[in-house]
């Protein structure tokens, strides 16, 4: 559906600002590419009007820059990742709190069968794009067991922060430490013993912070 069909139910800007916030963060517009509005507003079916004040949205965010003499690009998200991560972890823990004593039965099982099946996928070689899937609902399903909205809306936004280096990597020793440390937390929420959890949760986002850097460096 264009973004002219939904415009109806939510301000313009509001959907271009997503509209360019993920293709950014998903690489579909990778560091250094020039953004053009005219071309943009044509693409997406909009005025420039909402394209410019999406573009200054995006610029706050330090995702895009105005260079002289080469107009707007796209900047590099990978200097960033540190701080993502470590907004991440503390979000994350805080979530993991809540979902330990506010998380419903039903919700917690889910959390576990996200885990199990992050496992199971490894070992039967599942392609990157399904087990990144994973990932990501195993962390938003945290999430929502928190049964905070505010946590929910911040935690998803900082994993599509760092949605392009968080992709799994297809180091075999590297992708079974991290699921195991699904599963930790995991076995933690479902005895809803919140120190163990929180310890699980710093303990694993330390760690992908360890393997992206080292990728990075």
């Amino acid at each position: 559906m264009e973004i002219s069909q939904l415009a109806d139910r939510e301000p313009v800007v509001n959907l271009v600002y997503r509209e360019l916030r993920q293709a950014i963060l998903q690489g579909s517009f990778p560091p250094g590419a020039r953004l053009v509005e005219t071309k943009l507003a044509e693409k997406l079916n909009v005025s420039r009007t909402p394209v410019r004040e999406a573009v200054l949205k995006l610029q706050s965010e330090g995702l895009v820059k105005r260079v002289p003499g080469k107009g707007l690009q796209v900047q590099d998200t990978r200097a960033k990742i540190s701080e993502v991560l470590i907004i991440r972890q503390a979000l994350e823990v805080a979530a993991a709190r809540l979902a330990c004593h506010s998380g419903s039965d039903e919700e917690l099982a889910e959390i576990m069968r996200y885990a199990q099946e992050g496992q199971d996928a490894i070992y039967r070689g599942i392609a990157l794009r399904e087990r990144s899937t994973l990932d990501r609902q195993f962390h938003m399903q945290l999430a929502q067991a928190s049964h905070s909205q505010r946590l929910i809306s911040l935690i998803e936004e900082f994993y599509a922060y760092s949605f392009t280096e968080l992709t799994p990597s297809s180091d075999h020793q590297e992708s079974v430490l991290l699921q195991e440390q699904h599963m930790a937390l995991a076995n933690a929420l479902s005895r809803r013993d919140a120190d163990q959890a929180e310890s699980a949760i710093r303990t694993h986002l330390t760690t992908v912070l360890q393997f992206i850097r080292s990728r990075i460096d």
